[in-house]
């Protein structure tokens, strides 16, 4: 599936190109790459993402943008339901405290998630995603939200049980969820 979303992007209109898919070729999502400790085919049925701009008109500092991205986990457990969210950053990035999923000149994202269950007897996984400005001179050093999706999966004992539909996020979104990025970051 692939879906266009229309970003405002200083002063002009820029196109992000959302591909989501279910992963049917583990090779494509490039998990062979990886170092995983169980068999890639395991990856099948679960989501693939990739998000990035076409034909980009702006350019030079204009460019710069990055992509922020949340998971909350709902876990059930002998029928008691608990949910959690987070930050999806690289422990590298957590350390330092950079909230930044990726970023870039422009930035793109891609994301292939599986095998996340850890014990539960069932999990929904959501991930929201938001593309954002940079904390830069032209916008007040400010993190400014641009666009957003949410997606995910279900998963159970026996693997995937179904994607998430993609849906569209916007300013309302971000406001809640900016509160929670504003505690991680002053977690300092």
């Amino acid at each position: 599936m692939f879906t266009e979303i229309r970003v405002p992007f200083f002063g002009q209109e820029e196109t992000l190109t959302v591909e989501y898919k279910e992963n049917s070729d583990p090779r494509e999502a490039g998990f062979h790459l990886l170092n995983l400790p169980f068999p890639i085919e395991d990856s099948v049925g679960y989501p693939v993402i990739h998000i990035r701009f076409r034909d980009m008109k702006t350019t030079g500092y204009g460019r710069y943008c990055g992509f922020i991205q949340f998971i909350e986990r709902t876990e059930t457990n002998n029928g008691v339901v608990s949910a959690a969210l987070s930050l999806d950053v690289a422990p590298e990035f957590e350390e330092a405290r950079i909230p930044y999923f990726s970023y870039g000149y422009p930035a793109s994202l891609f994301d292939a998630p599986c095998r996340n269950l850890r014990g539960c007897e069932r999990l929904q996984w959501t991930a929201y995603t938001y593309l954002v400005e940079m904390p830069t001179r032209m916008n007040g050093d400010r993190i400014g939200f641009l666009a957003g999706v949410s997606w995910g999966y279900t998963e159970d004992q026996n693997g995937p049980a179904g994607i998430r539909p993609l849906s569209l996020l916007d300013r309302e979104d971000w406001a809640a969820h900016r509160e929670f990025l504003d505690s991680w970051m002053a977690r300092r």
